[in-house]
């Protein structure tokens, strides 16, 4: 079993490895918005600048969150039925 602790600085390694081929990969977890969901930590993500600095031309559009499963710890990012799901119940 995974620790929410451990299962946020496993999502943002798996974030910063996935980011290295962005154009900006200036970007970070969100804990304050995370939740869990069928043993899984759902862990939102957006740009350093949006979240920092409040700048809404540098907040990401399209990004899906990471998932990350508290069994294993194996990360993986949701697909956009699970959030349109998600999103349908509220919890985004």
């Amino acid at each position: 079993m995974v620790s929410i602790e451990e299962a946020l600085v496993a999502a943002s390694d798996f974030l910063a490895k996935d980011s290295k081929s962005w154009d900006s990969s200036d970007v970070r977890i969100i804990p304050e918005a995370c939740f869990v969901e069928q043993g899984r930590l759902i862990v939102p993500y957006d740009h350093a600048d949006y979240l920092d600095r409040g700048k809404d031309d540098m907040r990401l559009a399209g990004n899906l969150p990471i998932a990350v499963d508290l069994s294993t710890g194996e990360c993986s990012i949701l697909t956009w039925d699970e959030v349109d799901d998600f999103a349908e119940r509220g919890l985004f």
